[in-house]
Formats: C-alpha cells, sequence, structure tokens
C-alpha cells in the first residue's frame, strides 16, 4: 500500500520513508560525508526529509547505502542502526514496544511495515511452537546497499525488542542471504548473539518465546492508537513530488527575489544545495534546459498573477524578474497570442 511516484518516462517508482532515509544520512554525515554530497545524491536539503508523509524513491535509498558503505564499510547498517534512537523512524517504532507480547509487537510491525518500507518488502512472522520467526521477504536493494540494508532492519528489530523485553528480545539465531564480512564483531554486538549464518535463502530473526516475551501488562487503548495511525499514515501517504516539479518550485520562489535583474540558475542550484554542473545534468536528464523552465515558469507565473486584478501589470513584471513590463509584454504575447492587458480583460473578477 506505500505510495508510488512515477519517473519522467511513466514507469512507478518504488519509495521509502524519509525518515529512513534521514537516518541514512545522518548515518553517512557521521561516517564522514560532507552535506554538500548528500544533498546532491538527493536533490535537495536533507533538512527537508523530515516530513511524515514524505516518501523517497528507493532507487535514492540505495544511492545513499553506496555512499555509506564506501565511507564505513562493512559496519555500514550498523552504524545507520546505532542512529535510529526510538522514534527516529516515528510511528512504527512504537509498535514493538506498545504491544502485550513480543509476538504481538512483531505482528505489528509486520502488518504496518509499509509506514516506512519500500511497497515490495514484507515482514513476515511466523510461530513454530517456542520458536517466533520474523523474515523479510524481498528486500528490494542490490550488492553493498543490499547487505547495509539487511543489516541495518535486522539491528534496528532487535533494539526495538531489547528495548522493550530486554534479554528476552534477543534473538537466538540470525540469517542472512548474503555473504558475511570477516570481521562481525560489530554485528554480534548490535544483534546481541554470536549465532549468525550467512548465505541462507532467507533473511531472518529467530526468538525463543519465554514468559519474558508475553503476558506483560500494556495499555490497549494506546495500542490501538498506534495502529490506527499507522494505517492511516499508510493510506494518506501523497506522492513524493517529482525531482522537475521541486526545481520548478524554486525556480518560482526566486522570480521575486531578482528583483528585476533576472534569477540565475546558481541561485537556484544554490538553494536546492546542489552543484551548477548537477542542476545542469538534471535538466538534462529530465529532458529539459535552463532556459525553457525558466520560460515555463515565467509564463504559469505570469498567467496565475494577472488573473488576480489587484496586481498590477508592472509589479508582474519585476516578480518575473523583468525591469521593464514591455519585456513581459514581448514574452507574454510569444507565449498566449495575446498581451497582458488583453487577458487580464477576459479573466472574471
Amino acid at each position: 500500500m506505500a505510495t508510488t511516484v512515477l519517473d519522467r518516462s511513466g514507469n512507478a517508482v518504488n519509495t521509502v520513508s524519509s525518515h529512513v532515509v534521514g537516518v541514512i544520512a545522518d548515518a553517512a554525515r557521521r561516517a564522514g560525508a560532507e552535506t554538500e554530497q548528500i544533498a546532491q545524491l538527493l536533490g535537495r536539503d536533507p533538512a527537508l526529509l523530515f516530513d511524515d508523509t514524505a516518501r523517497i524513491p528507493t532507487s535514492t535509498a540505495s544511492r545513499l547505502w553506496e555512499l555509506l558503505h564506501r565511507l564505513a564499510g562493512p559496519e555500514a547498517g550498523v552504524l545507520a542502526a546505532d542512529v535510529a534512537e526510538l522514534g527516529r523512524l516515528h510511528v512504527w517504532d512504537y509498535l514493538i514496544g506498545n504491544a502485550p507480547t513480543l509476538a504481538e509487537g512483531l505482528r505489528d510491525a509486520a502488518r504496518y511495515n509499509n509506514t516506512i518500507c519500500d511497497r515490495r518488502v514484507d515482514l513476515e512472522v511466523v510461530e513454530d511452537g517456542s520458536l517466533l520467526t520474523a523474515r523479510y521477504l524481498d528486500l528490494p536493494h542490490r550488492g553493498a546497499a543490499a547487505a547495509a540494508n539487511k543489516e541495518f532492519v535486522m539491528a534496528v528489530m532487535v533494539r526495538r525488542a531489547t528495548e522493550s523485553f530486554g534479554d528476552a528480545g534477543r534473538p537466538v539465531r540470525v540469517d542472512f542471504s548474503h555473504r558475511g564480512p570477516d570481521d562481525r564483531a560489530h554485528l554480534i554486538r548490535a544483534l546481541g548473539t554470536g549465532n549468525i549464518h550467512f548465505g541462507q535463502d532467507r533473511d531472518a530473526l529467530t526468538f525463543l518465546t519465554t514468559a519474558e516475551t508475553g503476558g506483560r501488562t500494556n495499555d490497549p487503548v494506546l495500542q490501538g492508537i498506534l495502529r490506527s495511525h499507522a494505517q492511516k499514515l499508510i493510506d494518506s501517504i501523497g506522492p513524493e513530488p517529482a525531482w522537475l516539479d521541486v526545481f520548478r518550485a524554486a525556480l518560482q520562489a526566486a522570480l521575486p527575489e531578482s528583483g528585476g535583474d533576472g534569477v540565475g540558475l546558481e541561485e537556484v542550484a544554490t538553494a536546492l544545495r546542489i552543484s551548477d554542473r548537477t542542476l545542469q545534468r538534471r535538466l538534462a536528464e529530465h529532458g529539459t534546459s535552463w532556459r525553457a523552465e525558466l520560460e515555463i515558469v515565467r509564463r504559469d507565473t505570469a498567467i496565475a498573477l494577472l488573473r488576480d486584478h489587484t496586481v498590477p501589470v508592472r509589479s508582474v513584471a519585476l516578480r518575473l524578474g523583468y525591469r521593464d513590463h514591455r519585456v513581459l509584454a514581448r514574452a507574454f504575447r510569444r507565449w498566449t497570442g495575446q498581451s497582458p492587458a488583453s487577458f487580464r480583460r477576459d479573466q472574471p473578477r
């Protein structure tokens, strides 16, 4: 049920929560990445990540994982889990700890998994006698990003389980489908066990159910509120704006700041926290250019302003970055075949 966005060819793009991406970005900074470097990968200021309903393309998360892996090596996933303190993953973070049993908490974490994960990811919880297994299916990343992501999600799951159930929340076995690192000390620390197996056909945590993992007093009203909020969040998540829309919004915001001198590419690149060259490259990837986009944004802004009869035509020109209203008149005629004055006369008051 997680939201998808469309790329410029109309294909569906899978997404993850901005909270997850924010954790990876913070871990990359802790590992030595510059904010500008992260912003270039994101195509936006990292400070804009923390919207509860924002979704980021999974491909962007993969690039961040690759950056973190280059900086931190095999410990990338555990480093990100260390950054993910309680609350960083929003409502999902509280589902395990507010359940009466570990089994029920893991089932809630699985049921509302898409509040944070790519829609292709399933978390399955299976009980077999005294064994309780939580296994991930179809984790989407590949290569170094895949290993880091798997170790991150497992370490976060264990962290939430032990925060609520103590030692009973430590797994008795951990399975990974990828190849393991030579030094596993960081994983043993994060997962609370040395019984870790790599090259398996699944990615799973297995717990031993005991009296300590169940029968705990909890607040059923709070548990219901968390479940309801998680479901509403999944149902109401809006699509992540396409990069070109983010760029156009930044360009439109820069127009009135130009004071009639015209807005420059450098100003918009700075607002987006990317380099001039990266901005030009991204525009080319979207089949457009700075000049073409400036025309589009000026045209659409001019039309919107001229529909407002309280805004003088000379003010419209200045807001578009033109010193002279006659320049606006020539441009507007090119765009619409009308003068600004005749277009305004046709608009209802």
